[in-house]
This record gives C-alpha cells, structure tokens and sequence, in this order.
C-alpha cells in the first residue's frame, strides 16, 4: 500500500507567516476549548493552500499575503474580496438591515470568482454561508439567515440566484464531487463539475442566464445517477443599484438596445449602463452592439414562426483586444426557425476609439462600408462567406481620413 496522497511538496512558510501562526498559536493556548458547534468558525479561519502553506485570513487583515489556492480550482483574490464585501456591508447599512447580518469583522471571505466585470464573493458570517456579488452598478447579497433550498433527497441546495444569473449555494457533505447543469426555456443546457470550499462546502456558477427561464439540477458526479432539480433559491437580503450608471434609450439605437437587452433569455450585467451602439434594422432582423468601459455587448432579434426570437452576446470570448470580432449566430437560420435560402449573420467587431468609418473586403469582391459608433461597428456577411476560417480585410480611418487601423479579422 502506497503511503504517497498525491499531496504537493513541502515549502518553507514565509518568516512573516510563519511568525504570525506561532503568535496566534501561543496566544490560544491556555484558553477554554471551543464547543463542537463551533467548528466551522475555526475552519473558516484557516484555509489550506495547495503549496502547502497555511494561511490564516480571519478578516482578510493582510490580503496581500493571501495568495489563492483552495483545492477545487478556487482561487482567493485577497484585495477583491475585500473591496466587495465592503461595498456589500455599505449596502446593509444603508438599507437598514444591519440586525439582519452579523458584523463585518466576523465576515470571513473563502474563495472568489470574476466573469465581464461581474464579482462574487464566497465568505462566511459568523460561521454561516454567505455569498456577495458586485457588478460595476449592482450589490447583492444572500441571506445568511436563511435556510438553503435544497435538492429532493440531497444535503445540496442553493442560498442565492440573482437577477445575473449568479448561483451560489452549499454541496452535500457526502459528495466528494459535484456536476451542476442548467436548461433553459430556449432549449440551450449545459453541464459541468463544479469546484467548491472544502471548508464550508460551497460553490459559485455564473450561468449568465435569466433565473425565471433556467432550470438547475446538480448531482453528485456518480454514473448513471440522475441530477435532482434545485427549487429555487431563498430571495437575497439585498439587491440595489448602488452605483448608478443609466445610457440614453431615447434614439432608435438606444431603444433597441434596450428592449432587446431586455427580452434576451441571455443576461449581460449592468445593461442598462451600456451605450448604444450600431444598429443593423432589416425585414424585421435586428442587431445592436453596446459598450460599457471597454466591455462590449451584442443583441440581436430575428422573426419566425412561434415569434421573435431574442439573443444576447457577451464579448468575453477569447481575449479582450483593442481590435477584436464579436461573436453572433446566423439569423434566420433553418435551425432558428427561419428560411433556410435567407440566413443572416452580422459581421461585428470593435476598432480604435477613434474610428469614424471602416471598409470591410470579404474577398471574392464583396465589400462593406459602415459608419463606426463608439469604436463599433456592424454589417451583414454577404452571401456566401461562411468557411469557418474566413477572415476580412478591414481598413478604419478617423474623421480627417487618417488611417487609424488596417489588418484582418476573423469572420467568426
């Protein structure tokens, strides 16, 4: 039988660290033993890292030697836990709700996670599961009073799903791993295993989804074993707009934007802060771009049969270049239930800032010429240019006529 675990090599402790457990160490010894109840506060205290150091994070004290590593893939980002759960404390006081929660000092982050702007802390508040989730405008907050809700038959539940489509929520202690999926009314689902705390068992999934459309399962990883449906989540203690940042919805762009946005089964966080764009408008299809800093977000709507059918595209695809194309579908696609000899599938990318026009040569002759917005801009694919690996020339001059960018692209 092999003694080897699998664990990482030894490492020395940093002296600082080092120095600071044996303070913590000797200052505990004599004191009255904690009740067994209070186990999780202890753990919660101490996370073990995958370097095989030991940290103690109690308050995040000194977040700049909180370097991440919790088993699962689950990183602690030190400095964004602590300025998310300062903005989420703010809004507790502000709203009044500050008997609703414990202290601040007895809030004690355990891994982080960040998607497009969009943070979520995992902490503990007073030994109780809590998750904090901030967005360029938004605060929300689970209720760390509150009763998970859990799977039929499982100790897995969730404790929070916000308007983002964030889920968070705590895996059942005899589970040694986790898969978590999601389907939408729209038809769209995944599935994937799913990291979470060793220390208070919980876990994180942005599903970029609107929560009244998705439907989440999640089951112990087992073969053969069905995935029971999660029933949906207690409401938050909070969710406000604390930091607000509204973009005109009175052009016809920004309108569209807007609406769209609105109707997408897709969720794009802080929506309503994104500038209009381009608007491409024909036979009832429609695509509009957004920008928010330098996130950039797609709409598009296309008519068919049963109705209109609404997406939304976020741009966290790959790298975030200064000159980058944006993902979209076909619309009108057979498969979307459109005609299958009038496919349409826009061409969009984002270009330098100061773009006052772009032409786009697809080859073969096809050529477009567009208006840029924003450093923005969209046109229609011509017919026949759908190789996967097609690329288009693009030329983008400023207002004067200077040449501002001149290089390929890839179509899709």
């Amino acid at each position: 039988m092999s003694d080897d675990l699998g664990l990482p090599p030894r490492r020395a402790l940093p002296d600082g660290v080092r120095a600071r457990l044996r303070a913590e160490v000797r200052a505990g010894a004599g004191k009255p033993r904690r009740s067994k109840h209070a186990w999780y506060a202890a753990a919660a205290a101490v996370l073990v890292l995958a370097a095989g150091a030991v940290v103690v994070t109690r308050q995040l004290r000194q977040p700049a030697e909180v370097v991440p590593a919790a088993p699962g893939g689950l990183a602690l980002d030190g400095e964004l836990a602590t300025a998310s759960l300062d903005r989420c404390w703010a809004a507790v006081r502000a709203a009044g709700k500050t008997d609703r929660v414990p202290p601040r000092a007895d809030w004690v982050p355990l891994f982080t996670e960040e998607l497009n702007g969009d943070a979520v802390v995992a902490a503990t508040a007073a030994g109780k599961p809590m998750f904090c989730e901030t967005t360029v405008t938004t605060v929300t907050l689970s209720d760390p009073g509150a009763t998970p809700a859990y799977a039929p038959g499982t100790g897995s539940g969730l404790l929070l799903h916000s308007a983002t489509g964030l889920v968070g929520g705590v895996i059942d202690p005899k589970w040694a791993k986790a898969v978590f999926s999601t389907k939408t009314a729209g038809g769209t689902s995944g599935a994937s295993d799913v990291g979470f705390s060793p220390v208070s068992r919980q876990f994180a999934v942005f599903t970029r989804t609107v929560p009244a459309r998705t439907e989440l399962a999640v089951g112990d990883g087992l073969d053969g074993r069905p995935r029971p449906t999660l029933p949906a989540a207690p409401a938050p203690l909070l969710s406000v707009t604390d930091r607000p940042a509204g973009a005109e919805r009175g052009s016809a762009a920004g309108e569209a934007l807007g609406d769209c946005l609105a109707g997408a089964e897709e969720v794009i966080p802080d929506a309503a802060a994104y500038r209009a764009g381009p608007l491409l408008a024909e036979a009832g299809y429609e695509v509009v771009l957004g920008r928010l800093g330098d996130r950039v977000a797609g709409c598009t709507i296309e008519p068919g049969p049963s109705g209109q059918r609404v997406r939304a595209y976020p741009d966290f695809y790959g790298p975030r270049q200064p000159v980058r194309t944006l993902v979209f579908d076909s619309l009108g696609a057979t498969e979307a239930g459109g005609g299958p000899n009038r496919p349409r599938t826009p061409f969009a990318a984002v270009v330098p800032g100061a773009a006052s026009t772009v032409s786009v040569d697809f080859g073969g002759g096809a050529t477009a010429d567009a208006a840029v917005t924003d450093g923005m801009f969209a046109v229609w694919l011509p017919a026949g240019q759908y190789e996967a690996d097609a690329k288009a020339h693009v030329v983008a001059r400023d207002a004067a006529g200077t040449l501002v960018y001149d290089g390929s692209l890839p179509v899709f």
